[in-house]
């Protein structure tokens, strides 16, 4: 999948679609002139499938189907392709149209017919659909009942239920199929998903954390360590903000896993580490500030000194040394999380309350980051965010929260300098939007229209034109899948961003809101 070419082509609608039909039909019609197509369905007459056109295509793609004694009645007649039910357009008695359903992998092609005496006359082509995959929004796994009340448990993914608090996701770098989510809430603990096993498991408990709110989650450059950013000033400046935890022998990480205070400080909103150097970089909502810290200074207190010299205690402690203040990012109760180019040459601090990002350049010389700037979005309060796809400082976004960066196969045949887009949450414009190098902000996936007028959903499908979220704050990256995951907590969903799967979780949506007077504002 080219990530980023899909929204160039995310204007194409049901409407066109049907206008499309509607010139095929014509053009067949003329070609097939001799026919009477206004037979009306014969029930002592076989029904027959000779054919389809095209005979192979991918979600929501227009489809012919050709045979005999297929009537006229709309009403009387069933199209599936895949065991999928397509949406029909029009019937006559020698060729059908419509659209091609979603997660059509078999490709079975079954035209059935009820007669008025309700006897069901059924026929399956003896030649498949072939099926292509599209890229589309789907649940991975997830749900929620009519009274929210599924509870937390773990296990297989066609049974699993849980994300129900807001944080932030991160995929293994040793074992890429693994993905691990934060849950920022009173009591944070880890959840783990196994793709591979199709199993989701609570990884961490939250006393491991001494019970505090966990914000994201980052590894060290050889991926032996997992550090976890913690919210919390119950200690005042030695409330620790960063964990650091150290993967079992088997490589796993568990509630048996050594977890040691890594820097303290208060208020952490989130943690990251320079994929070149190594120095690890953490926040403070006090007052906006970015703080850094050298990882190796942390082994180093554990080696042996030499004969005759006092072993240092680690404190992690600002007053002890352990890390330094770099800059403030504007005033007091700035919350924000940072999140670093592959490069390392530049970050982006994406401010979560007050609806915008900057940018922060890295001085290769000091290896450390400096004084940032506005990338996109303006700086207002959570009330005053908006949405709009557009360059620079004319965006608007409403309250975006984790972001990653992924490479753009087109800017590598390029030969641009910078190749990487930055995919983020948008978590109540309830859509996944990315910036490009050039500061470009577009929507990728959600809002789609819906009859109710809402912009929120569970729907899955195509990225714009089916696809809803509900307040979505994770997202990460699989490389290997090309596939992004996000928490879609308001949901209650892990949802996937990629090429259609087969063995996704399939949750009828009503189109209408079901949530009572639980409903967001417009922003």
């Amino acid at each position: 999948m080219n990530i980023s070419t899909i929204g160039k082509t995310l204007g194409n609608c049901m409407k066109g679609a049907f206008i499309g039909l509607l010139a095929i039909a014509a053009v067949s019609c003329k070609s097939d002139e001799k026919v009477d197509t206004t037979v009306p369905f014969d029930p002592t007459r076989p029904v027959t499938v000779t054919g389809f056109t095209p005979e192979s295509g991918g979600y929501q793609d227009q489809i012919i189907v050709k045979g005999s004694n297929f009537g006229t009645d709309k009403s009387m007649v069933s199209l599936k392709i895949g065991g999928k039910q397509a949406v029909l357009v029009s019937v006559m008695s020698d060729k059908m149209y419509g659209f091609v359903p979603s997660g059509a992998f078999s490709g079975e092609v079954e035209v059935t017919i009820i007669d008025k005496d309700g006897k069901v006359h059924s026929v399956v082509s003896d030649k498949k659909f072939n099926y292509e995959r599209k890229s589309v929004v789907g649940t991975l796994c997830g749900y929620q009942n009519e009274n929210d009340s599924q509870g937390e448990v773990w296990g297989s993914f066609d049974i699993c239920s849980g994300f129900n608090s807001e944080g932030c996701m991160a995929i293994d770098p040793l074992y890429p199929d693994r993905v691990y989510i934060a849950y920022d809430r009173g009591e944070g603990f880890l959840a783990q998903l196994d793709l591979e096993k199709r199993e989701s498991s609570r990884l961490m408990s939250s006393n491991k954390f001494q019970n505090q709110r966990l914000r994201n989650i980052a590894f060290s450059n050889d991926g032996k360590y997992m550090l976890v950013s913690t919210d919390r000033a119950d200690n005042g400046t030695k409330s620790t903000s960063v964990w650091i935890v150290t993967r079992n022998a088997d490589g796993t990480f568990s509630d048996k896993s050594s977890c040691q205070s890594l820097v303290a400080y208060k208020q952490c909103n989130g943690v990251a580490v320079h994929p070149v150097n190594g120095e690890v970089y953490f926040n403070s909502y006090e007052g906006g500030q970015l703080f850094r810290m050298n990882l190796d200074d942390y082994f180093k207190s554990f080696e042996p000194t030499e004969e005759g010299e006092e072993p240092k205690e680690w404190t992690g402690y600002l007053d002890d040394g352990a890390f330094r203040e770099l800059f403030k990012i504007q005033d007091p109760s700035y919350e924000f999380q940072t999140t670093i180019h592959p490069s390392g040459k530049y970050a982006y601090l994406t401010v979560i309350n007050r609806n915008y990002i900057l940018r922060t350049d890295y001085d290769e010389v000091k290896k450390e980051f400096t004084t940032p700037y506005t990338v996109v979005g303006f700086n207002s309060d959570l009330s005053h965010g908006g949405w709009v796809d557009a360059v620079g400082t004319n965006a608007r976004l409403s309250r975006p929260y984790q972001g990653v960066f992924v490479k753009n196969p087109e800017y590598e045949a390029e030969g641009r300098e910078d190749v990487y887009d930055f995919y983020f949450a948008d978590c109540t414009n309830f859509c996944i939007r990315y910036i490009t190098p050039d500061g470009l902000v577009r929507t990728y996936a959600g809002r789609a229209p819906s009859t109710n007028g809402n912009i929120w959903g569970t729907e899955d499908g195509d990225l714009r034109q089916a696809a809803r979220f509900r307040d979505v704050t994770g997202i990460a990256y699989d490389e290997k899948r090309d596939m992004f995951y996000v928490l879609d907590h308001n949901n209650r969903r892990i949802r996937y961003i990629g090429k259609e799967m087969e063995n996704s979780i399939v949750v009828p949506d009503p189109d209408d809101n079901e949530n009572g007077d639980d409903t967001p504002e417009e922003n």
